[in-house]
C-alpha cells in the first residue's frame, strides 16, 4: 500500500542549472532578489493527485492568480512496515514541475501533517506501546532524524538558494494544539532538534516558520514555537476565511523577533473536510470566499489557501477525527475518499460551485485581481468528462475463499491473550480476520469504541450475522450458537489530529467467546485483488466481481457510481480508487482519473464487503452526493 503508484518515475529528477535567488525576511516583510515579495500560495498534495495530473493543477493555480504552491510531505507515503523509505522520487519530481510551472514553493515536510491523511503522515510501524510521539522521545528522534535525514538532501537542490523553487520549509505544524513549548521542556528540546536537524542538512538561507491558529487570543503561538523573538524562525498564523485578519497578524507581530514578522496566513481554510455519515459535502459560498480573499490580499499580505486543489485520498489513505457530539462523547469519524474539500479547483480540476450556487474559482480569482491584478495565464481548458455507462461484473471471487491468496500473515493467538492489533501484525492497512473454531454458545457479543477500531463483520459458519461500528459504540451483536466465528475487522483511517492519533487497529480486546483463535492479515494490496482465480459464478458474502470497461479513444476522466452497492473498495486497472461506503454517505461516486485509464479494456474490481446483489457498476460524467444518515449534527473538532 506504502508504494507511490500514481508515481511513474524511474529515477530522481535533477534541479536544471539555473541563476540561484535570495529569499529572505527583511523590515517585516518577504524580499525576494532584492524586492518585496507577497506570496499568493495555494495547496496541493502530490499524494492526492495523479502525477500526470501536477502541471494541470500548477497551471489551474497560476490562472486563479497564486504564484507559489504549498506542499506537504507525506511519511507514510514513502516508508513501509520494516521502515524502508522508497518513492522519494515522487517529491523531487513535483518540485520540478513546480520549477517548469514558474511557481515557488512552500514545504511542509512535518513530520506530522495533519492534512486529514492517515495517522497525520506518520507511518504506523511507530504506534508502540512505550513511544512518545511529537516530543523529545529518544524512539520518536531516531525515527526522525532518518526520515528527514533520508527527505531532506533530496530536496535540498531545490532550495531557491540553489536555483530551485523551495523559499520557505515549515517546522513541524500546528504544534500549539499539541505540545507546549513554554512549559514542556521535552517540546521545546523537539522543535529544537527539528530546527537544528533542517539547519545542518538545507543550511540558512532559507525561510523557517511555524504555524498556529490566528483567530484566537494568541496563546497557541508560545505553545508550538520556543522561538519567541528568536529571528531564525517565523511563526505564522492560519485559520479560516474572514473580514478581518489584523487580529492573527498582531499576535503574530508581538510573538516574532522585531522586523522578522511578515504578514503571513500558511492556512487560509477556504474549504472544509467531510466525513461519512455526514448530510451533505461541506461547501461555503461564493461570496464568503471572495470577501475572505478580499480581505486577505487588501491586507497586503501573504496567504496560502488551503486547499487550492484538494485531490483524493486514494488507497486507504484518508484520515478521521474525533469529534464531539451534543453530549459531549467523543465520536469517531473518518473522513471521505474524496478530498474535494469545497475548494476552487474541484476533484476533477473543474470550477467548484458555492452553496449560494457561486462559481468558487472566479470569486478566489476575482478577489485577488481586484488588487494584483488579472493573472498574466488563461486558464487550460476543462478536462473531458464521460459517462462510459454501465460496466457488467461478470466474474466474481469470494473473499473467504481466497484467504491463502490475500494473506500476508497468519498468527495463532495463544488461550488468554488478547486478539493482535494491526501494528502487531506489522499491517499497516486494510483488513484482519480474526477466526476461531470450536463449539461455542448463543452470545450476545458487546463492543466498545475503545476496542472495536474501526468496523467489524460478524459471521457465524459462514453467514453473516451482524455487523457494528466504532461511532455506534456501546453497542451489541447477538449471534447464534455455532462451530466457527470470523470477525473481519477494518481499518476506516487513523486518526489524523490531536491528543488521540495513537491509534491502534484491530478488535483490541479479549476473544469475545472461546475457542481456538488465529488473526489473519488481509492488507489488500492491487496485485492480490486483481490475481484472484476469478469465474463467472454467484457467490455470497464478502466477494471481489470484476468486470471491463471498453474504450476506444483517448481516456476521458469519470466517476464510479457505488448505487447498488453497500461498502467496500474500488480497483481499475490495478489503481486504488478508495472506499466507497453508499449506506452511510453522502459520497456515492469515486473520481476515476483519464490517467488511470487506456485504449482498449480496462479491468474494474469491486470488493463489497457485504456481497451486494449488483452486477453492474456504471460510470457517470459527474459526481453525486447526498445523505443517508446524517452523524453531523453539533459536532466540534477538538
Amino acid at each position: 500500500m506504502w508504494v507511490c503508484r500514481l508515481i511513474a518515475v524511474s529515477s530522481v529528477l535533477s534541479v536544471a542549472a539555473s541563476i540561484s535567488g535570495s529569499f529572505v525576511v527583511r523590515n517585516d516583510s518577504f524580499v525576494k532578489d532584492g524586492e518585496p515579495f507577497i506570496l499568493r500560495s495555494g495547496s496541493l498534495h502530490y499524494f492526492r493527485v495523479p502525477q500526470a495530473y501536477w502541471w494541470d493543477r500548477m497551471q489551474r493555480m497560476k490562472a486563479l492568480g497564486l504564484n507559489t504552491v504549498t506542499a506537504y510531505v507525506a511519511w507514510n507515503y514513502h516508508e513501509d512496515v520494516y521502515g524502508t523509505i522508497r518513492g522519494l522520487n515522487a517529491v523531487t519530481s513535483f518540485l520540478q514541475t513546480a520549477k517548469e510551472a514558474g511557481m515557488l514553493v512552500l514545504l511542509r515536510p512535518g513530520p506530522y501533517i495533519c492534512a486529514e491523511w492517515e495517522f497525520g503522515g506518520f507511518p504506523s510501524s511507530l504506534l508502540k506501546q512505550d513511544i512518545k510521539l511529537r516530543t523529545f522521545d529518544e524512539q520518536y528522534i531516531a525515527a526522525v532524524d532518518r526520515w528527514w535525514g533520508a527527505l531532506l538532501p533530496e530536496v535540498k537542490p531545490f532550495l531557491y538558494s540553489e536555483g530551485g523553487p523551495i523559499v520557505i520549509m515549515q517546522i513541524e505544524n500546528e504544534y500549539g494544539y499539541y505540545g507546549d513549548c513554554a512549559g514542556n521542556p521535552d517540546d521545546a528540546k523537539y522543535m529544537n532538534h527539528l530546527l537544528d536537524l533542517a539547519t545542518k542538512i538545507l543550511g540558512t538561507d532559507i525561510v523557517y516558520t511555524t504555524i498556529d491558529y490566528g483567530h484566537g487570543d494568541g496563546s497557541r503561538l508560545p505553545l508550538g514555537s520556543p522561538w519567541q523573538g528568536d529571528s531564525r524562525v517565523v511563526a505564522t498564523v492560519d485559520g479560516g476565511l474572514s473580514t478581518s485578519y489584523s487580529s492573527g497578524f498582531q499576535q503574530q507581530k508581538e510573538f516574532n523577533a522585531p522586523g522578522n514578522s511578515p504578514k503571513m496566513w500558511t492556512e487560509l481554510w477556504s474549504g472544509w473536510f467531510t466525513k461519512w455519515g455526514d448530510e451533505q459535502a461541506a461547501n461555503k459560498s461564493a461570496a464568503e470566499f471572495y470577501d475572505g480573499v478580499w480581505a486577505m490580499v487588501n491586507e497586503s499580505a501573504s496567504f496560502s489557501l488551503y486547499m487550492a486543489h484538494g485531490g483524493t485520498n486514494f488507497g486507504f489513505w484518508s484520515g478521521a477525527s474525533l469529534d464531539k457530539n451534543s453530549e459531549g462523547k467523543l465520536i469517531y469519524r473518518p473522513d471521505i475518499t474524496s478530498y474535494d474539500y469545497s475548494a476552487p479547483i474541484s476533484e476533477a480540476g473543474d470550477h467548484n460551485v458555492g452553496s449560494d450556487g457561486g462559481d468558487l474559482f472566479d470569486a478566489v480569482r476575482g478577489a485577488i485581481a481586484s488588487v494584483h491584478g488579472e493573472p498574466e495565464l488563461q486558464e487550460p481548458a476543462p478536462k473531458k468528462k464521460t459517462a462510459y455507462g454501465n460496466v457488467l461484473l461478470e466474474e466474481s471471487a469470494a473473499l473467504f475463499d481466497n484467504i491463502q491468496r490475500l494473506a500476508t500473515c497468519n498468527v495463532e493467538v495463544a488461550s488468554g491473550d488478547a486478539l493482535p492489533s494491526m501494528e502487531k501484525l506489522m499491517q499497516h492497512y486494510g483488513l484482519v480476520l480474526y477466526r476461531s473454531s470450536g463449539n461455542f454458545d448463543a452470545a450476545t457479543l458487546q463492543f466498545e469504541s475503545d476496542t472495536l477500531h474501526d468496523r467489524v463483520q460478524v459471521f457465524v459458519d459462514g453467514t453473516e450475522v451482524g455487523s457494528a461500528y466504532r461511532a455506534d459504540c456501546p453497542t451489541t451483536v447477538d449471534v447464534p450458537a455455532g462451530q466457527s466465528m470470523h470477525l473481519l475487522v477494518e481499518n476506516m483511517g487513523r486518526l489524523n489530529f490531536g491528543f488521540g492519533v495513537d491509534d491502534y487497529k484491530g478488535l483490541l480486546s479479549e476473544p469475545p467467546v472461546s475457542g481456538n483463535w488465529s488473526a489473519t492479515c488481509l492488507p489488500l494490496v492491487p496485485v492480490q485483488a486483481v490475481s484472484l482465480p476469478y469465474k463467472k459464478q454467484v457467490v455470497s458474502g464478502p466477494a471481489f466481481k470484476r468486470g471491463w470497461l471498453s474504450i476506444w479513444e483517448e481516456p476521458a476522466d469519470t466517476f464510479l457510481d457505488s448505487a447498488g452497492f453497500t461498502k467496500g473498495y474500488v480497483w481499475v486497472n490495478g489503481y486504488e480508487l478508495g472506499r466507497y461506503w453508499e449506506t452511510a454517505g453522502p459520497q456515492h461516486t469515486l473520481y476515476l482519473p483519464g490517467a488511470f485509464l487506456h485504449e482498449g479494456l480496462n479491468e474494474i474490481v469491486v470488493l463489497d464487503l457485504h456481497g451486494s446483489d449488483s452486477v453492474s457498476i456504471t460510470s457517470v460524467a459527474s459526481p453525486r452526493y447526498g445523505g443517508v444518515g446524517d452523524r453531523s449534527e453539533s459536532m466540534i473538532i477538538v
